[in-house]
């Protein structure tokens, strides 16, 4: 699994104030060694790196455990007539003869918060109707759940999410009963809606003296950002509006458009 931040905290200022524009992660090739750990990642296997968020994917047992084989096959391999559909799945022994496996899980490796509008999917060892869950978490607790109905032929299944979606960290795929042999892809995600806690934006003053920025409270961090997103000092600002990140204490922390 290899993967760079880019503007890592700056997206999550961002996600504030913007909804990131809709995207749909696509693996188009099997990216090899880079998936031995069983976790394929945004920016692997032909898929677009999203800006600021992990996207992690792998294939789980009964106990949610990562299964450590994961691998991307072609329309032909999955023998989707037509339907030229091709994904993340595994082949791969005992899984992919007869045994099959739980499902999947799409989760950010930091534990950011990201909305999630649906995904293709196709069991390629079960043509019947099988019984499927979405659930969405955020914080270890569950936040969000929907029922599908997989393919009863050699067709893909698109899952629509609701807006219970809108704000999750990980996001579990998984059959009610029994096992499945399912394929992910073209995976739409966006910027999650988050709420800020209200109180502490009362309580939260960000004023500007002698050209920086400074906070009514203790204990906490600021740190500043032009709106290109490059973090800059806090000191010597010119006039202009500025994002501001105020870190608290419990770790807690709240992004702030400010002109000064």
């Amino acid at each position: 699994m290899a993967k760079h931040y880019f503007l890592y905290t700056f997206i999550i200022f961002l996600l504030f104030y913007h909804h990131i524009n809709a995207q749909t992660l696509t693996f188009t090739s099997d990216a090899g060694a880079l998936w031995n750990d069983g976790i394929a990642t945004d920016g692997e296997g032909g898929s677009q790196d999203i800006a600021g968020l992990t996207f992690e994917i792998y294939n789980v047992n009964e106990a949610l455990n990562n299964i450590a084989e994961i691998e991307w096959k072609s329309t032909s391999e999955l023998a989707i007539a037509g339907d030229n559909f091709h994904g993340l799945t595994t082949f791969a022994i005992p899984y992919g003869a007869s045994a099959g496996w739980k499902g999947h899980v799409i989760r950010e490796a930091s534990g950011l918060e990201f909305q999630i509008n649906g995904f293709d999917w196709f069991d390629w060892g079960n043509y019947n109707n099988q019984s499927m869950v979405v659930l969405g978490y955020k914080n270890g607790s569950q936040v969000a759940s929907s029922n599908f109905v997989g393919n009863a032929s050699d067709r893909r299944v698109f899952v629509s999410l609701n807006s219970d979606f809108d704000s999750v960290d990980e996001v579990r795929i998984l059959t009610t009963t029994g096992t499945t042999f399912p394929t992910l892809n073209n995976i739409q995600i966006a910027g999650a809606i988050l709420n800020t806690d209200t109180k502490l934006l009362a309580d939260l003053k960000i004023v500007t003296k002698n050209n920086q920025f400074v906070s009514n409270l203790k204990d906490l961090k600021l740190e500043v950002y032009n709106l290109l997103g490059k973090k800059i000092e806090n000191a010597n600002l010119v006039s202009g509006i500025y994002i501001v990140k105020v870190i608290l204490k419990n770790g807690k922390s709240v992004a702030l458009k400010k002109l000064i």
